[in-house]
């Protein structure tokens, strides 16, 4: 099943129905007219009943559905009424006055099939459409938005211990929609807040589950360059046709709670942060994901648990970034972690290190690597699911940026590196890499020492590690500095600190 249908079939239902002023006017026929091309040109079926009087052009039990293809399920949505007035000044307010239902069938890889039920109760939501026909804006508002959970079925069977809930509070925003050649849209929403409840019961007292949230200033920004008409049969025509997504999420404190039982023993999580974001980018036919949060801090109890384990992280960041799409050119690819400033409390540190033998400063992992690869085939190719390997070759890699801090230690480096791909021998099947990569670790023979007295290390387990220490690494001039330099020369032999050890 190709997801990539999928995500833009919802992402066109969602800027429909979450869609200064131009000038011009707008009817409600105007309105209607392109919602239903929109959604049609996406691959959804549209009926419904439309009925005029007055000023005001109802749509009457109107039906959204999809197939998924490979016959692997559907999407469907059903809207009791949708109304479309005419205000005289050249707007339209549209109201969706009574409750949406959203119905799931997929079929599952493992052949199951899952279905779920879906309330959308969009009542107090106003939109505000202005502009011409081509050309048109949205401004909304909301006091509530809510999702509930009617149903889950899974292999015909009702689930009728689990329930969902998701609450949006004091909505606003405004969607603009522009249409030539392709369609342009940008987006603002923002949230005052958000809150969400998941209660899930095992029969026969074998367990439950409960988890609830919430999180303030939920604020989304995005653009996109959509095309007419969706290719459902061919995704990667999405990009090779110029279609493009860029979109920023944010939120400001959040927490979430965790408690239930597994066979009687209880359990308890709190996991609550400062801020968070995420963006998300498909330009020229490549992913870009990036995201983090401050102010992390998290608790866990259990029965199972002999001690409540907690933590807190200053910073967490990753970002992702790879083609999509062949091409004969090398494209850039790049992935990143940052783990700052995770601190445990001193009753965690006392369990294994109760004479304070360690430090106990915060520990930081970071790295950042980005390269360059060749694609031979789509990645968006439904068919590459089944891909026995990568449909590619690596050109080069570079490593910047990497730095683990623990317990008084501290190892920063960085390195690049290309490939030969015509010489698949010389290192077991992979390519050839030519390059070199410096490391610096500072405190490691302290650490060594200290995890001897403490009795984690033997004697003779550390004599082994600073002999290793002596084959890749020189002493620096500070104290307890060593300093590697690992590489591959042009003859594939592989030198540290200028001694050739293959």
């Amino acid at each position: 099943m190709t997801r990539w249908t999928q995500f833009a079939g919802t992402t066109a239902l969602g800027c429909v129905f979450w869609a200064s002023a131009a000038s011009a006017d707008v009817t409600a026929q105007d309105v209607w007219s392109d919602w239903r091309s929109y959604l049609t040109d996406y691959g959804y079926q549209v009926t419904a009943t439309e009925t005029t009087s007055g000023d005001t052009l109802t749509v009457a039990d109107l039906k959204l559905a999809m197939e998924i293809p490979e016959n692997e399920g559907r999407v469907m949505m059903q809207i009791p009424a949708l109304t479309l007035t005419n205000q005289g000044n050249g707007t339209v307010l549209v109201q969706v006055p009574e409750i949406a239902h959203v119905l799931l069938d997929i079929e599952t890889e493992d052949d199951e099939d899952f279905e779920a039920s879906v309330s959308v109760d969009l009542s107090t939501a106003q939109y505000v459409a202005s502009g011409e026909p081509n050309n048109m804006v949205f401004d909304y508002q909301a006091t509530s938005a809510d999702i509930t959970l009617e149903k889950l079925v899974v292999d015909e069977e009702v689930m009728g211990n689990i329930s969902f809930s998701l609450n949006l509070g004091d909505i606003s925003g405004n969607t603009a929609m522009k249409k030539s050649d392709m369609r342009d849209i940008s987006q603002e929403i923002r949230a005052e807040t958000l809150s969400y409840d998941l209660r899930v019961v095992v029969p026969d007292e074998e367990g439950s589950l409960v988890v609830t949230g919430s999180s303030e200033d939920i604020v989304f920004d995005g653009t996109s360059l959509l095309p007419l008409v969706m290719d459902t049969e061919n995704p990667a025509n999405f990009f090779k046709g110029g279609a493009n997504f860029a979109g920023k999420f944010s939120q400001g404190a959040s927490k979430t709670e965790v408690t239930g039982s597994d066979d009687g023993k209880p359990f308890s999580a709190q996991i609550a942060s400062a801020s968070g974001e995420v963006e998300i980018g498909l330009t020229e036919g490549a992913l870009r994901y990036d995201g983090g949060g401050k102010g992390l801090t998290v608790n866990i109890a259990g029965a199972d648990i002999p001690f409540p384990l907690s933590f807190e992280m200053q910073e967490v960041g990753y970002k992702l970034m790879m083609p999509l799409l062949a091409k004969a050119d090398a494209q850039d690819f790049g992935l990143g972690i940052n783990l700052g400033g995770l601190a445990v409390p001193d009753v965690l540190w006392n369990l294994f290190d109760p004479a304070n033998v360690l430090p106990r400063d915060p520990a930081t992992l970071r790295f950042d690597v980005t390269g360059k690869t060749t694609l031979m085939t789509d990645l968006v190719d439904p068919e590459i699911e089944q891909a026995d390997e990568f449909p590619g070759e690596l050109n080069a890699l570079t490593l910047s940026d990497l730095q683990v801090s623990v317990a008084g230690a501290d190892l920063t480096g960085s390195g690049d590196f290309t490939f030969d791909n015509s010489d698949m021998e010389s290192f077991d099947g992979l390519p050839r890499p030519l390059g070199a990569a410096a490391f610096r670790l500072m405190g490691g023979n302290g650490l060594l020492d200290k995890l001897i007295q403490m009795g984690f290390v033997a004697e003779q387990d550390a004599m082994g590690a600073r002999m290793m220490m002596g084959l890749f690494a020189t002493a620096g001039p500070a104290e307890d500095e060593l300093n590697s330099r690992i590489e591959v020369n042009e003859q594939g032999h592989v030198l540290a600190n200028g001694q050739r050890i293959k």
